[in-house]
């Protein structure tokens, strides 16, 4: 189902009054509505020429799974291939009782309440072609959603602002020369400059001291959600990266999404850190976090059946050296991933 916003925001990808054909916009805001089947119609957009990635935002009740039901490219081609049968009862199953929230069909997609993100591509075979394209929203319960669709120019864009903010009124200013030059180097694996806006410190919050903890991912009223309202009003570039006095047990740090949304106000934009670390380690948490919202997974993930799950990607080895495993070291392929994030900026 389609409402008037759709039609008035397709319709500046046309021609104009004054007879000119225009390119289709970069950035979308589309509606829809979940049926009953747990499937929305089918949401058409189109793909503009030269486009680096596809993101994909989904925002709809805080209380129900999100991810992609269908998604074909210009060359009507769809790209999920979702079992037969209603897909709600499986999303609460892989992400409610499994603990990993993995969508089934052929693409590899993270299951989100409340706000699913989706970033394409994420492997280095596959291509992004223009034209007449769609959607169609898979969840776990019916309703009305709000469809983002984010295309940025394949420009060479290669820089990663970030904002810093210590949420303390103790906590030691992370911002060290040590910390910016291994962020700085670690990023650098994958041709990405890092870039520092500089850091401010937030007090008076109750959000210090991070108590509550959930998988596979945070929910939209957990604590660490709260901190991007802190700073939704602010205009900057960039990620931001919260600094907080702790975390629970064993948590050095954690993103909002996997990959998150690229959108200043969401609840899941940003990524939580627990200061008082050495800057090294500091710094390759940061690293770690940013990267899985820009666009990595871990190389392997453990079910609560014991079952595991790789990440998407063919060049990842579990047990090696690598920066989501506890290392530092990133793969071509996880480069690539990261290269197609709509945060990174032209310098």
């Amino acid at each position: 189902m389609r409402t008037s916003l759709v039609l008035l925001v397709l319709a500046a990808a046309g021609c104009g009054d004054d007879g000119i054909v225009r390119p289709p916009p970069r950035e979308l805001v589309l509606e829809a509505v979940v049926g009953a089947d747990g499937l929305s119609a089918p949401v058409p957009f189109e793909i503009p020429e030269g486009t680096r990635s596809i993101t994909i935002v989904v925002e709809g009740a805080n209380d129900a799974l999100y991810a992609l039901g269908a998604f074909a490219l210009g060359d009507d081609t769809e790209l999920v291939h979702l079992p037969a049968g209603a897909p709600g009862p499986a999303m609460q199953m892989t992400y409610e009782q499994e603990q990993i929230g993995q969508m089934a069909g052929d693409l590899y997609q993270s299951i989100r309440l409340g706000t699913f993100t989706h970033v394409y591509p994420y492997r280095p075979d596959q291509i992004v072609v223009e034209g007449d394209a769609f959607l169609r929203v898979a969840s776990s319960r019916p309703g009305p959603v709000s469809v983002r669709i984010l295309m940025p120019e394949d420009d060479g864009a290669n820089t990663l602002p970030l904002n810093l903010y210590i949420v303390s009124d103790t906590l030691a200013d992370p911002n060290t020369p040590e910390l910016r030059a291994e962020v700085t180097r670690l990023f650098a694996q994958a041709n990405v400059t890092v870039t520092f806006n500089g850091v401010e410190r937030i007090t008076g919050t109750a959000l210090e001291r991070i108590t509550d903890f959930s998988e596979p991912q945070e929910a939209p009223t957990s604590m660490s959600a709260m901190l991007p309202g802190l700073v939704a009003d602010r205009s900057t570039a960039g990620l931001d990266i919260f600094f907080v006095e702790a975390l629970p047990s064993g948590v050095g740090g954690l993103a909002l999404g996997t990959p998150g949304p690229p959108v200043r106000g969401s609840y899941y934009f940003g990524v939580v850190v627990r200061g008082g670390y050495p800057a090294v380690e500091l710094a390759r948490i940061v690293a770690h976090e940013a990267g899985h919202f820009l666009a990595l997974q871990h190389v392997q993930n453990r079910g609560i059946s014991g079952r595991l799950y790789p990440d998407p990607l063919d060049d990842t080895t579990p047990g090696a050296d690598n920066l989501m495993e506890g290392g530092t070291l990133l793969t071509p392929n996880q480069a690539f991933a990261l290269s197609r994030s709509s945060l990174l900026v032209a310098p």
